[in-house]
Formats: C-alpha cells, structure tokens, sequence
C-alpha cells in the first residue's frame, strides 16, 4: 500500500518546539512560516497556525484571522502538497492590524514562492 502525501494539522507540542529551535523561517507580507523537515520518515505535511497574542489584537480577531488562514490553506492545498515536502510547517501571522482575505492570500502565495525558491 503506498502512502500518498496528506496535509494534517500540526497538534503536538514537541513538533512545535521542534519547528521553532532547529527550524528556519522565511516572511512574506505579514505571514511567516517556520518549518523543520526532519531527516527521519515523515510520512505527512503537518501544519499549524498562530496569531501571537504580542499583535496586539483582540482574541475574536485573532480566531477570526485563523480562520482566514485555514480558508487560504483549504483553497491551496493541491499547492501546497507539491511545494511542501514531508515535515513541519507553522504558520504565523505578524501583522498589527485586521487583513483581507485577498491581502492574505496574496501573501500566502508570496510565502509559497519564496519557500519554492529556497528550497
């Protein structure tokens, strides 16, 4: 039986941590991703997202910008399976203020690109 790539959420505190202390980074707009691709047998692409309390936003927007970034990543996800190989992804939003869905996906795919170009 052949395991196809699946994208799943990233859950695990461990995984977490890992992604932040081995992990590297790279911004695009407002957006961040830190991911670590272990060397072991990763069997899926897990990613996270987080809106860090240090924005400055109210915790409904914050859920509320959550929800656009997971709307983002349910549109893309053919996307994102080809240009993410196995591992950890977490996803953060930096900015200070509310964003559109458009400046968000906008951004989500300037992500994309500059991940493709560095890997």
């Amino acid at each position: 039986m052949t395991q196809e790539n699946v994208l799943e959420r990233l859950k695990n505190k461990i995984h977490i941590d890992l992604v932040f202390r081995k992990g590297k980074a790279i911004q695009s707009g407002s957006l961040v991703v830190h991911y670590f691709i272990p060397e072991g047998s990763v069997e899926k692409t897990r990613i996270g997202v987080g809106v860090p309390k240090k924005s400055g936003l109210n915790a409904y927007r914050r859920n509320r910008i959550k929800r656009q970034i997971w709307g983002v990543i349910r549109q893309r996800e053919e996307e994102i399976l080809s240009s993410f190989s196995h591992g950890f992804f977490m996803l953060l939003y930096k900015g200070k203020s509310v964003i559109s869905s458009k400046n968000l996906s906008l951004d989500f795919q300037g992500l994309l690109r500059d991940f493709n170009q560095s890997n």
